[in-house]
């Protein structure tokens, strides 16, 4: 299947990423196209500040790192996520359970629902969405996870899935790097991603929170699929594809 220049970038920042360097010829055989492009797409990421370029390939540079943490991400399409997190907070009732992911997404979510008068449990493996959530006496938060992410506010490890059997939870409000059709919910982190798979497996509803940008994008790691997935909140209407002949809904954030 033809990859596009985006997706195919995002494969090469995500592997770049996940092994601090690469070769041209590494990245040209993982995604099976010619070095040429490789070096094309290379040049294009240094531009955006993605990676530095180096002898042979490309190296993700401390700098780099600090820049695409959490907080970073916190400011980057802000009017969106909140757009976003305000038509998932309608769907919220009194008494629920839910579980929000460590995105800086759904910590939109998370300060709409430190502000809530409804009595809630929710479950989270959000370092920041706990500290927040912690001080409204209406909530119940619960934390899942082991390790705290350095770059982000993601806690990561294995859930005791017992904890997480205990509970019916209703919702669980999640974001991802990338989202296709094929590959379904994408990320970068392995241990990010394995915590998010068994958090899906024990929801009933799964529902993403994905801005324009996310759409047709990929990342190395896949944690939910289109199956998975009961609906769909974004900020703009996305193309026919993603409306027609698919097992979740779609809704518009106004």
């Amino acid at each position: 299947m033809k990859m596009y220049a985006d997706e195919r970038r995002e494969h090469i920042y995500s592997y770049i990423k996940s092994h601090k360097r690469a070769t041209v010829k590494q990245l040209s055989d993982y995604l099976s196209v010619t070095e040429a492009t490789v070096r094309s797409d290379l040049r294009r990421l240094e531009s955006e500040n993605k990676l530095t370029r180096t002898h042979g390939g490309a190296k993700v540079t401390e700098n780099i790192g600090s820049k695409f943490n959490f907080s970073y991400r916190l400011t980057q399409k802000h009017g969106e996520k909140y757009k976003i997190s305000k038509s998932a907070l309608k769907k919220i009732k009194p008494q629920q359970c839910i579980m929000i992911d460590a995105s800086s997404t759904t910590y939109e979510l998370a300060k709409l629902l430190a502000e809530t008068t409804m009595e809630l449990t929710i479950i989270t493996n959000g370092l920041e969405n706990a500290v927040l959530l912690k001080e409204n006496p209406h909530l119940t938060v619960l934390v899942v996870g082991g390790f705290v992410s350095q770059d982000s506010n993601a806690i990561t490890g294995n859930i005791d899935s017992q904890i997480l059997e205990m509970y019916h939870i209703d919702y669980f409000f999640l974001s991802a790097n990338g989202f296709t059709l094929e590959n379904g919910l994408t990320d970068f982190s392995l241990p990010e991603v394995q915590l998010k798979k068994q958090m899906v497996q024990e929801s009933e509803n799964v529902i993403a929170l994905i801005d324009k940008s996310k759409f047709g994008v990929s990342s190395t790691l896949s944690f939910a699929k289109i199956s998975d997935i009961n609906e769909v909140i974004t900020d703009e209407k996305p193309e026919h594809k993603w409306l027609k002949h698919v097992p979740f809904s779609v809704t518009v954030a106004q």
